[in-house]
C-alpha cells in the first residue's frame, strides 16, 4: 500500500482515545474488547469473524499477521485504547483500497483510477461504547489524521448499514456518501470520502 520511503505515523493521541499499532504487547487488551463485543463483531464482519470458541491463541495468530502487514506497509491495524492505556475500545484498519476493489471485481476503470496509496478505512468500537459519542470523535479525529499526517492520496470509510453508531458518526461529518459497484462483494456497504 505504501512504499519504504513513505513516512507512516506511529499513532494518534486524542483526549478520548489513543490509536497505537496492534501488536503482541496489546493483544490481551484487544482480545478482551473483542470478546466483550459479540454483537458488534457479528454486525461489523457480517458474521465472518468468529466469537464463540475464539481463543486468545487464535487472536495472537491474527495479531501476528496484522503486525507483519503493518511492518511491511501492506495494511495498517491500530488498537484504540482508553487514554489510561489499560483497556481497548476497539480497532481501526487501513487496508489497501485498490487491492479490495480488484478482489471484489470492481470495474477496471475504477481500479485504474484508484491510486496505489489509497486506503479503505474501517473500524469497530466495543459494545459498551456504542451510542456514547465515541464513534463521532473517532471518525472526525481519524479523518483529520489521515488527511494531515498520512502519505495517502485518497481514503474512503467503509461501513455496513447495521453499524448504526458508525453510520450516524459518518453522516454527521462533512463526507460524501456513495455506493461502489463491486460485483464480487454483495454486502450493501456505504462508502464515505472527504469532500473535495
Amino acid at each position: 500500500m505504501l512504499d519504504d520511503k513513505a513516512s507512516v505515523p506511529t499513532g494518534l493521541q486524542h483526549e478520548r482515545f489513543i490509536a497505537t499499532p496492534l501488536t503482541a504487547a496489546t493483544a490481551a487488551l484487544d482480545y478482551a474488547s473483542y470478546m466483550a463485543s459479540p454483537e458488534v463483531i457479528r454486525v461489523h464482519s457480517d458474521g465472518r469473524w468468529p466469537v464463540e470458541g475464539f481463543t486468545f491463541s487464535d487472536d495472537l495468530e491474527l495479531v501476528a499477521k496484522h503486525e507483519d502487514d503493518h511492518n511491511n506497509r501492506r495494511a495498517f491495524t491500530f488498537v484504540l485504547l482508553a487514554p489510561s492505556g489499560t483497556e481497548a475500545l476497539g480497532c481501526l484498519y487501513l487496508n489497501p483500497l485498490r487491492e479490495y476493489l480488484f478482489s471484489a471485481e470492481a470495474d477496471r476503470r475504477l481500479i485504474d483510477e484508484t491510486p496505489l496509496a489509497s486506503a479503505m478505512v474501517t473500524f469497530w468500537l466495543r459494545q459498551d461504547q456504542q451510542d456514547t459519542g465515541l464513534a463521532e470523535v473517532v471518525v472526525e479525529a481519524v479523518n483529520d489524521w489521515i488527511l494531515n499526517e498520512w502519505p495517502l492520496t485518497a481514503h474512503l470509510f467503509r461501513v455496513l448499514p447495521g453499524e448504526r453508531s458508525s453510520c450516524v458518526a459518518l453522516d454527521r461529518l462533512n463526507l460524501r456518501k456513495s455506493r461502489l459497484t463491486v460485483p464480487g462483494d454483495e454486502r450493501p456497504y456505504n462508502w464515505y470520502q472527504p469532500s473535495t
